[in-house]
């Protein structure tokens, strides 16, 4: 029998179970505390509260709900009620973004699927647990999507390590998003400083500052890589109001070249994209 058999037909773990009785599933056995780590209180807390979560797959604009049904610490799982309004594309590998909005904060978590209930017999959804689940304030900035092809180079340098170089994802006026190969989780810490962050959006404008890590976490594609979110701390007044006119510049440019693209060839956006279910 499969490891995945073992999880869906003879239980997830002592400590979740796929069904919708498994709201304690966290509680602890009887004589055996068990302790929650306090980057996962939060999710917790939602599942005890059994609170509704706005999911979306990777790729599509459609919103779905989800409840946490379980949180399995051994096998580093995170189980989900199945996604309301149903939906039949989603498949083990898919990317999740869950949000769940606390007035003027929001937890945001992206991970993968691990496997289906569905493919087993039973119900619910398990995906990758995070690293951590915080909740952080909104975004106050619009941010520039670069992708996966970002020409950009950015330089960090985590507290006590050697310089690191990646590539920059997206951007705005308060920090960025930058992708690394490797694997980076051991130099990093929600809120650390790090002292150097440095990167050169073009011949004219040159950004140098301290950032502070607001999240981090490991991607699998088109490579083994982390992604970093940080904010810009010491950044000088002159340089954010010159990447502010840089930033509102490309998404100009952006704009004129999508309407164009869209002018002359108004099916060609359809063809490459990844059809889900209603």
């Amino acid at each position: 029998m499969s490891f995945l058999d073992k999880l869906f037909k003879k239980g997830v773990s002592k400590t979740a179970e796929p069904a919708p009785d498994s709201a304690n599933a966290t509680a602890p056995q009887a004589g055996q505390p068990l302790t929650i780590p306090d980057e996962y209180q939060s999710l917790v807390e939602l599942q005890h509260q059994r609170q509704l979560l706005e999911v979306k797959i990777a790729g599509s604009s459609r919103s779905y709900q989800s409840m946490i049904m379980a949180i399995d610490l051994e096998r580093g799982l995170l189980w989900l009620d199945d996604l309301f309004p149903q939906q039949l594309i989603l498949d083990a590998g898919d990317e999740l973004c869950i949000r769940h909005h606390r007035h003027t904060e929001e937890l945001v978590i992206r991970a993968p699927v691990i496997a289906l209930g569905s493919t087993y017999g039973t119900s619910g959804i398990a995906v990758e647990l995070p690293n951590f689940a915080y909740y952080q304030p909104r975004r106050r900035f619009p941010r520039y999507t670069i992708g996966h092809q970002s020409p950009l180079s950015v330089k960090i340098r985590p507290i006590g390590q050697e310089p690191s170089f990646g590539t920059l994802q997206d951007i705005s006026v308060g920090g960025m998003r930058l992708m690394v190969a490797g694997n980076l989780l051991p130099y990093l810490r929600h809120g650390a400083v790090m002292p150097l962050c440095e990167v050169n959006l073009s011949d004219d404008l040159q950004l140098r500052c301290k950032a502070r890590i607001c999240a981090f976490r490991m991607g699998r594609s088109p490579y083994r890589h982390t992604q970093i979110s940080i904010e810009f701390i010491d950044l000088e007044e002159d340089k954010r109001t010159a990447l502010g006119r840089f930033l509102r510049a490309q998404q100009f440019n952006t704009s004129v070249e999508l309407s164009t693209l869209q002018q002359y060839h108004p099916n060609r956006h359809k063809s490459g994209r990844r059809a889900y279910a209603a």
